[in-house]
């Protein structure tokens, strides 16, 4: 369909409010069409390709629709069409990944269903955790089932590949690899979005987050900065292309997360791994509009942070318990202290406070204006 290749080529360019128009029209063309509740014929490949493009748009509604806050367009409820399965369907690696995107999919409106539709807001603080417990190990569960599966593909013996004009191109594996780095950002991701809803254990700082939420932020920056370094050398476009589809494709929250951990804990090496993060941001901004807005904001940010820790040390404040592996660019926390120009205010907001204003930052595909991060010292009780 014409509306879904061109929301496809939105999100490339993470055009988000197109990509949300053109999605919404394929969608509503799909179901007008009745391919939601295609009875399964075999050998019949005009009904194949109505499948195929049905539960593609499928799991494109899903990931916008979570990216944008609002509820998907096409309910698990309503659809009698089958799955899409492996091979007989979508054979390939590429086939496999088509058929967990399914699976993700499906993850991720619960996810808003149960953490952050308006029903969901208004289950006590004890509903909403015990939610994400249980979609945290569906998540869990999925992201393993892809690990068990692709391992085969990536350890295969690497096999050239040529398009239609006879050029090389890379070998199947490494585009492969690729897509699982991406699609492990996104479940990184997805858990760190899934987290934000259990309370830390023995913290009531509003910026504290707890352990396992963290965690799975942190493992969602070095997974993007260990991409990084291995594709640095393939160029801008490349570089560009990755971060549309796995940084800037579902709601990026972990850089928020470790944000609140670095000034919550003094935590120097989160403030490193922010910094470096900021860094792989730089290499593209001037190919890339979206990524251009989210550098400018994390910047802020990262700065923000920098300055705090630079006033904790110079009011003699512990920097955390991991202080002595700090990056070099982190190592001299005294002299920053020194180019700080004006004092942080204390972080009072209440916990609703902060979680308003989470929620209300667009760190998505990054087509919102970045003013809410900017000006975050504003935004703080008896900011100066």
């Amino acid at each position: 369909m014409a509306d879904m290749s061109r929301s496809l080529l939105a999100v490339e360019s993470t055009i988000r409010a197109s990509a949300g128009d053109l999605l919404s029209a394929a969608t509503y063309k799909a179901l007008s069409a009745g391919w939601h509740r295609l009875v399964k014929k075999r050998d019949d490949a005009d009904q194949r390709r109505q499948r195929v493009v049905f539960w593609l748009i499928y799991a494109m509604d899903r990931a916008l629709s979570l990216s944008l806050g609002r509820a998907p367009m096409i309910q698990d409820y309503d659809i009698q069409t089958d799955r899409l399965s492996y091979p007989d369907d979508v054979p390939g690696p590429q086939g496999y990944l088509m058929v967990l995107w399914m699976d993700v999919g499906e993850l991720q409106g619960h996810i808003y269903l149960e953490l952050y539709s308006v029903q969901a807001q208004r289950q006590s603080a004890h509903v909403k955790a015990d939610a994400a417990r249980r979609l945290a190990a569906r998540c869990l569960k999925i992201q393993e089932t892809m690990y068990t599966v692709s391992t085969a593909w990536v350890d295969r013996e690497p096999r050239a590949d040529s398009d239609q004009q006879g050029q090389n191109l890379a070998p199947v594996p490494s585009r492969v690899q690729e897509a699982l780095q991406s699609q492990e950002i996104i479940f990184q991701s997805l858990l760190t979005l899934i987290y934000r809803m259990i309370p830390p254990a023995n913290s009531n700082h509003p910026l504290q987050f707890c352990d396992d939420c963290v965690q799975a932020a942190r493992a969602a920056l070095n997974l993007h900065n260990k991409a990084w370094q291995e594709m640095a050398a393939r160029g801008a476009y490349d570089w560009r292309v990755f971060i549309h589809w796995s940084t800037l494709f579902s709601p990026f929250v972990p850089f928020i997360s470790v944000f609140g951990n670095t000034i919550a804990q003094s935590d120097t090496q989160d403030l490193a791994l922010l910094g470096a993060f900021v860094s792989t941001l730089g290499q593209v901004v001037e190919q890339s509009h979206a990524v251009s807005k989210l550098h400018r904001a994390c910047s802020s940010f990262h700065e923000i942070a920098r300055v705090f820790l630079a006033q904790q040390s110079r009011h003699g404040a512990p920097l955390g318990d991991r202080a002595e592996d700090v990056d070099a660019d982190c190592q001299s926390i005294d002299n920053m202290a020194e180019h700080s120009l004006q004092p942080l205010p204390d972080f009072s907001l209440s916990q609703e406070e902060w979680d308003v204003m989470l929620s209300e930052w667009d760190l998505g595909l990054g087509t919102e204006d970045a003013r809410q991060m900017s000006s975050f010292l504003d935004l703080l009780p008896n900011a100066q």
